[in-house]
């Protein structure tokens, strides 16, 4: 009898425990299917960038300078180059300009210059020391001719050719020799007006930049105009850009243009459910150059949406060129970089779950600089909330900690194995 009672009870315990595994094995075998193990990342640095190449036209505050007259040009600028109001772009010549007259001018400034700066010493100026120059200069070509150093020989003589030329000037033997001061006056100043009269100088009206290149659309595409330009017109719009630099010029011919370089636009065009903001900051790439940028306006024309932008900076060629296709960075954010499902919201405030030594899972609040679709951006170490009139200072994420992700799934408190 207690044999039968024995083997009754084994055969429960069996059975029992058979149970167990089996109930085990489906627990199992279900959450494989419903639940993964726990996904954790190690926060590190990140950007995220919204960026986009754009058909652009550039828009510029310019003037065109044309020719007063015709003549010949002298360039003393060059392309791109900034310049103040007033300063010397080019000089037009109406006449053939007499060199030897330049050259006489030339003299008779040295000669005044002379006689003003030694005045009542004109006859006490030692002529000896030239003289012995002069004469030593010579003995030198002399022994360098014997010894065959030619090359020794053609610096002496040009030396030799300024000393006699300074004792010609200080003796006054040269062609002004019988002139006293007021003859030598009187002399400069007509030759100074003979080539003034052949020359004008045009001088630039304003501060900016120079440009020998125009496209026609100057008085067109203006700041003042912005607005009333048409999509259509701008697709319509063909650039030819046409050279000024010329060896001649006549009346009313274009000279070159003056760039306000102080602020300049750029239009962007693009589709209507593109979004841009006014007031936001914007990043421009424009050949190998990158500038900031902030949108002034933004408003629909036609089919296509137009955003102007404002900047202030310089840009390769910005000067010349009108249309061009560039890409636009419309947002550029830097810091800790996680992944959105990561972020979780808890009595009000969003944050993460982070693991501490014993895996146990604690809540950070979190604030966010910019995020996409898959990841945001967000703070490092601390950052700072309003609470009344004040800011308060709260401890956020901080390098290298590990976080969970699908964090949705988690509680606070909760042992992450």
């Amino acid at each position: 009898m207690n044999r039968k009672r024995s083997k009754k009870r084994t055969s429960t315990i069996k059975i029992l425990f058979f149970t167990i595994i089996i109930f085990y094995l489906v627990y199992k075998a279900i959450s494989g299917l419903f639940m993964n193990d726990p996904i954790t990342e190690i926060v590190n640095y990140g950007e995220l960038v919204s960026e986009k190449e754009y058909e652009c036209v550039i828009i510029r505050n310019e003037e065109v300078i044309n020719s007063p007259q015709e003549g010949s040009i002298k360039y003393f600028v060059e392309e791109g180059e900034k310049v103040e109001k007033g300063y010397n772009i080019l000089e037009i010549y109406t006449s053939e300009v007499n060199e030897e007259d330049r050259e006489k001018l030339m003299q008779l400034n040295k000669r005044i210059d002379n006689i003003q700066s030694n005045k009542d010493d004109l006859f006490l100026i030692d002529i000896e020391k030239i003289n012995k120059k002069i004469e030593t200069i010579v003995n030198e070509i002399k022994k360098n001719r014997l010894e065959g150093n030619f090359h020794r020989i053609e610096e002496l003589k040009r030396e030799l050719e300024d000393k006699i030329e300074k004792k010609r000037i200080i003796n006054g033997d040269k062609s002004f020799s019988g002139f006293n001061l007021q003859s030598l006056k009187a002399e400069k100043n007509k030759l100074e007006n003979k080539i003034k009269n052949s020359i004008t100088e045009i001088k630039s009206p304003k501060s900016g930049i120079i440009s020998y290149n125009i496209d026609g659309f100057e008085d067109i595409l203006t700041p003042e105009n912005i607005s009333k330009i048409k999509y259509d017109y701008i697709e319509s719009m063909e650039i030819k850009l046409n050279n000024l630099k010329l060896d001649k010029v006549i009346y009313d011919q274009p000279l070159f243009k003056i760039i306000d370089n102080t602020y300049w636009y750029i239009v962007v065009i693009t589709d209507l459910q593109d979004s841009f903001k006014k007031g936001q900051k914007v990043f421009i790439d424009m050949y190998d150059t990158r500038i900031s940028g902030v949108v002034q306006d933004v408003f629909n024309n036609g089919n296509k949406k137009m955003v102007i932008i404002k900047t202030n900076q310089y840009a390769k060629d910005f000067y010349k060129v009108r249309k061009g296709i560039f890409n636009i960075v419309k947002e550029h954010y830097t810091g800790l970089k996680i992944h959105r499902d990561s972020i979780v919201q808890k009595n009000g405030k969003i944050g993460v779950y982070i693991l501490d030594v014993n895996n146990k899972a604690y809540f950070k609040p979190i604030k966010i600089k910019g995020y996409n679709d898959d990841f945001a951006i967000v703070h490092n170490n601390f950052f700072y909330e309003k609470k009344g009139d004040e800011s308060i200072r709260v401890g956020t994420l901080e390098l290298y900690d590990e976080i969970l992700r699908n964090a949705a799934k988690y509680e606070e408190g909760q042992i992450i194995y």
